[in-house]
Order: structure tokens, then sequence, then C-alpha cells
């Protein structure tokens, strides 16, 4: 016991007593225990909180087997698209040159 005491009067010694004609001051509220971290892209250039966008990413890579496999059915499809000359009724590709616009026979224009 007597040790109880005279350990409770030096910590009161070491404690620095302030004058009463001073305002008392409240206290500063404590800090959170636990802040909200904000991650640094270096990307992006600006700190992204704590409800950043996650985006999935692939577990392998795609072989271009399999992407051709996927992406067949997508493919544009030829249209066979097939029209006559005007001038000699030959059948030729729509913006494809036939004759020389001349009515007749094309091989009998002139040189």
């Amino acid at each position: 016991m007597a040790a109880a005491g005279w350990l409770r009067r030096a910590a009161a010694a070491t404690v620095p007593r302030l004058p009463s004609s001073l305002p008392l001051i409240p206290p500063p509220p404590p800090a959170p225990l636990f802040e909200a971290q904000s991650l640094v892209v270096p990307g992006l250039g600006a700190a992204v909180g704590p409800a950043m966008e996650l985006m999935a990413v692939p577990k392998k890579k795609v072989s271009k087997y399999k992407k051709g496999l996927r992406n067949g059915p997508k493919a544009l499809k030829p249209v066979p698209v097939i029209v006559r000359c005007r001038c000699c009724g030959r059948v030729k590709l729509p913006h494809f040159y036939c004759c020389s616009g001349e009515r007749g026979n094309p091989s009998e224009s002139s040189s």
C-alpha cells in the first residue's frame, strides 16, 4: 500500500499544473479510428476513392481459333449482285466498265 501512495504522489508531481486564471480550452476531437484511404492511379492522375469501379479481367488469352468461332456469324456475307449493261445488254457487275456507252455492238466502236 505504501508503494501505491508513493507512486501516486510521483505521478501527481510530474503533471504540470495550469494557472487558474487561464480559460480552459476544450481538447480537439479524437481522430477517427478508420479513415477511408484513397488510391492514386498513375494513369488517371487523381485520387480514386474506395468506391472505385472494378472491371472483369479474363483469366486466359482467347486464341484466334476460339475468337473466329465466336465472331464467324457476325461476318458480312457476299451478296451476288448482277446487272445488265444499258447499252449492250451484257451481264456485268455494278460499277464496272462494260462498253463505251454506244448502242449496238461494242466491238464495232471506232478506234
